[in-house]
């Protein structure tokens, strides 16, 4: 059960960030949110996947390394939706549109 659990939140996050874009679209720093977003992403991606960090050392498959990247984009993009989330319900309708 506890898999299922997990496949579904992994199937979950792109789902989950493209709402948060949606939510976030008419926003005027949007560009800037999601260009920080994704170097972030890249930036811990980096140093989970390729890092020599010790709890990693007798890990011979690699298998804390994968986990560890996928539950850390999850964690990042559930945190995305919920900023989005705060955003339209209380800084949305201070500012006008930009479309």
């Amino acid at each position: 059960m506890t898999v299922y659990i997990f496949y579904f939140l992994i199937g979950l996050m792109p789902i989950s960030w493209i709402v948060s874009l949606y939510i976030i679209r008419k926003w005027h720093y949007v560009l800037g949110y999601f260009i920080m977003s994704s170097l972030v992403v890249v930036i811990y991606s980096y140093v989970i996947l390729f890092s020599t960090i010790k709890i990693f050392s007798q890990d011979e498959l690699g298998l804390k390394k994968i986990f560890l990247f996928l539950y850390t984009i999850m964690i990042h993009s559930i945190a995305g939706f919920i900023f989005a989330l705060i955003y339209k319900y209380k800084f949305a309708n201070k500012q006008k549109p930009t479309l």
